[in-house]
């Protein structure tokens, strides 16, 4: 039996284009990313809020790159293993130490990986290419100037920018941070998701208290939402019921930057969610309807200066809405752009694929194959959730575009556990 649709469908649903959709989104909210401040030990993969820049040269002085001794790499000229050249050891230097010993003609200084070069020094030759022989060195080779030594600043020179707004933080930033004397950070603050799940199949379901959660959708938005830099959680299922569906939005809209729901969103009589939005107030629903294949239900709100995302049920249409609306969400709100979130690359299509009237949302698995980065399609309806599972990357077509075989078509990874190594 055919769903009833509602009588005023022509006007609920008015497709908008993915262009103007996110123009409009963007426009019809201030976003002020929040910034916080967090231990530098503890902010792996977020995002900085600020500019790093060092505040001393690294290394500070001119230092030993190894273990071994200072010496002047004149007094080597001539030194082979027939005719070696006997140097006096007159000290040590150790990284700290406040005195350091001067170096003579023909002298030596111990020095430990890190130590500062003597005045008088500009080379130095390492332990395992020396002998010992009563308080003296024995060199077998000429040493060149500089040879083993670390000049001042020649990694990091003072004042030069390290790090910029916007910088997801990685494992080797953190002992750079750490390195530099820091031990906070400023980063922008998660954007808060709410995560709703709407309709009365899952809503039944759930009232029979079974061991798995029957929203599972709801899951793969969280998991995306959290990977891609923003926290989220998932605050029930609920039925279709516009009063109980409005007090959910209502009481969520307190606590979280953005409300996503899923499903109920369409133009069936059960979809409640739109005039749900338009309840709460002004200016409610602004757009119902992209032009996209799948995902034409999806749409956003605006309440309390704050968008609610209207996600289909299928999950391959609440994925592909949710890469066209919450994607551009998560950049502005952690001071990022959408390429700067998930990475993308040129491959060439295994396939033709002809044109839609629509903007089409294509899955691929996108790999290497003998030095070429090939993209073989992935075909399926709104809900087969394999295409997904099997595919990597994915690329929104644009409305009467055909790509033919062999063309490079611009995907952007599903994931960053997808992302390929280059």
């Amino acid at each position: 039996m055919r769903e009833a649709v509602r009588e005023d469908w022509r006007r609920v649903l008015k497709l908008t284009s993915i262009d103007e959709a996110i123009k409009k989104l963007l426009e019809s909210i201030e976003i002020k990313p929040r910034i916080e401040e967090v231990s530098v030990t503890e902010s792996l993969h977020r995002v900085l809020a600020e500019d790093i820049s060092s505040n001393q040269d690294i290394p500070p002085y001119d230092c030993a790159c190894f273990e071994g001794y200072a010496i002047r790499s004149k007094d080597t000229l001539g030194a082979s293993k027939d005719n070696p050249v006997k140097m006096k050891i007159v000290g040590k230097a150790l990284p700290g130490l406040k005195e350091i010993p001067k170096i003579g003609e023909r002298e030596a200084v111990f020095l430990v990986t890190g130590s500062p070069i003597p005045p008088g020094a500009d080379a130095l030759i390492k332990v395992e290419e020396v002998r010992l022989e009563q308080g003296h060195i024995l060199i077998f080779r000429e040493v060149k100037k500089m040879e083993n030594v670390a000049i001042k600043g020649e990694d990091i020179k003072a004042g030069e920018v390290l790090l910029r707004a916007g910088h997801v933080i990685r494992p080797i930033d953190i002992g750079l941070l750490l390195g530099l004397g820091l031990s906070r950070v400023k980063v922008y603050a998660k954007p808060r998701f709410a995560l709703l799940s709407i309709g009365k199949e899952l809503y039944l379901k759930s009232l029979e208290k079974k061991e798995l959660p029957p929203n599972n959708y709801a899951y793969v938005i969280k998991g995306l939402i959290e990977e891609l830099g923003g926290s989220a959680n998932i605050l029930g299922i609920l039925p279709d019921d516009v009063d109980v569906v409005k007090e959910a939005i209502s009481s969520a809209l307190k606590e979280y930057d953005v409300v996503i729901t899923m499903g109920s969103c369409s133009i069936g009589i059960n979809d409640t969610v739109p005039d749900a939005v338009n309840m709460l107030g002004k200016p409610g629903v602004i757009v119902h309807g992209l032009t996209l294949s799948p995902g034409k239900p999806a749409g956003f709100g605006v309440l309390r200066g704050k968008p609610i995302v209207m996600l289909p049920a299928h999950i391959v249409s609440a994925v592909a809405a949710f890469y066209v609306l919450c994607l551009p969400l998560l950049a502005a709100m952690t001071g990022r752009t959408i390429e700067k979130i998930l990475p993308y690359v040129y491959a060439k299509l295994e396939s033709d694929e002809e044109h839609w009237g629509t903007h089409r949302f294509l899955r691929a698995k996108v790999e290497d194959v003998n030095g070429e980065i090939i993209a073989r399609p992935m075909h399926g309806g709104a809900n087969v959730m394999a295409t997904l599972v099997r595919a990597n990357y994915f690329t929104i077509i644009s409305p009467r575009t055909t790509v033919k075989k062999g063309d490079k078509v611009r995907f952007m990874a599903l994931s960053l556990a997808d992302v390929l190594p280059q």
